[in-house]
């Protein structure tokens, strides 16, 4: 009877050596997600000229990243003006959503 209950026992670290999750993802993996959530962002922003800055990563409850890019303008009636938009990118879906976001770049009081 004891050989019963012992032999779970003694499979257990090589079970939970096995499975546990990844807590950390590699700096390369950090890197490439970066530059995939800005290169949407860009691209979503539809600016001319455009730049990213870097991502501010919320938890990975919600998956979130939010993006400043700043660029230009591309109607012509807005003359290359410049532009702000607000990135918001989901990184389990991989999609990019933006909003112009101009009161942001101003100074404060003006």
């Amino acid at each position: 009877m004891r050989h019963i209950f012992s032999a779970p026992l003694m499979l257990a670290p090589a079970v939970l050596a096995f499975s546990a999750p990844a807590w950390a993802s590699s700096t390369a993996a950090w890197t490439a997600g970066e530059s995939a959530a800005r290169n949407a962002c860009v691209k979503a922003s539809g600016l001319n000229d455009a730049a990213a800055s870097a991502p501010v990563h919320f938890s990975d409850r919600t998956a979130q990243d939010v993006i400043l890019v700043t660029g230009r303008y591309p109607q012509k009636a807005m003359k290359g003006r410049a532009g702000t938009m607000l990135c918001l990118y989901d990184r389990r879906a991989r999609k990019a959503e933006t909003q112009e976001a101009s009161a942001w770049a101003k100074k404060p009081g003006r």
